[in-house]
């Protein structure tokens, strides 16, 4: 980012901690897990306000991978001002190429491996995006787990959007119970002896599994929400 848009990016980091503050019960474990330099945060998916809980809390000032948001086309101008990577069907081919080359800058990557929301405690599919990005760049891989009660959060029907013949929600919270469990940097094995598409598809078996493990702590040993 340039430096007007980085001072923006953190000005308005600080402006959300602050909301936070005073209408959020806000639970973040791990922070001593992020690392300097180029990563790849990878969280689960709850609600489509998520980036708002979470980017606050990170060090960095982040390229999101976003999907259904750049539908808006208000929204889309903002989110090519900041550097942000569209992931809408037309610029899929790119996705991997622009999130490899802020990488390769140093730079964090944020994306929710899933692309949908998904039920609480429960995770869909892991979409090989971030393995992807690891196979070319070998940047740590940070998974995230969220936790919130579906009492706090709202579905806003005027903010759905269509992508392809699928409805993404806009099933959002402002305010309530929201936890954070950042786990540690993932490095797993690249295996040059068996076909990539596997073992893409084993890496992001292995990182679910790590996001599992995140939840089911905040769940059992942190903080236990329904």
């Amino acid at each position: 980012m340039r430096w007007i848009e980085r001072y923006i990016y953190r000005a308005t980091m600080m402006a959300a901690r602050g909301y936070m503050k005073l209408f959020v019960d806000l639970r973040v474990w791990g922070r001593e897990n992020i690392p300097p330099g180029a990563k790849i945060y990878a969280q689960s998916h709850i609600t489509a306000s998520d980036p708002y809980f979470v980017l606050p809390i990170i060090p960095d000032c982040v390229h999101v991978v976003v999907g259904p948001g750049y539908n808006l086309k208000p929204l889309a101008w903002v989110l090519d001002r900041f550097e942000q990577i569209n992931a809408m069907p037309d610029h899929r081919a790119t996705v991997i190429g622009d999130a490899v080359n802020y990488l390769e800058k140093g730079e964090a990557v944020y994306m929710a491996p899933e692309g949908d929301l998904q039920e609480l405690f429960q995770l869909g599919r892991f979409f090989p995006g971030v393995a992807k990005m690891y196979r070319r760049s070998r940047a740590p891989i940070i998974p995230i787990a969220l936790v919130a009660p579906r009492r706090h959060a709202r579905d806003y029907k005027w903010l759905e959007n269509e992508v392809e013949g699928r409805l993404y929600r806009a099933y959002m919270m402002f305010r309530g119970t929201y936890c954070i469990n950042i786990g540690k940097p993932f490095f797993p094995e690249i295996r040059d002896d068996v076909d990539e598409k596997e073992d893409n598809e084993r890496i992001m078996a292995e990182l679910k599994q790590r996001v599992q493990e995140l939840t089911d702590e905040i769940r059992h040993d942190k903080f236990w929400l329904e």
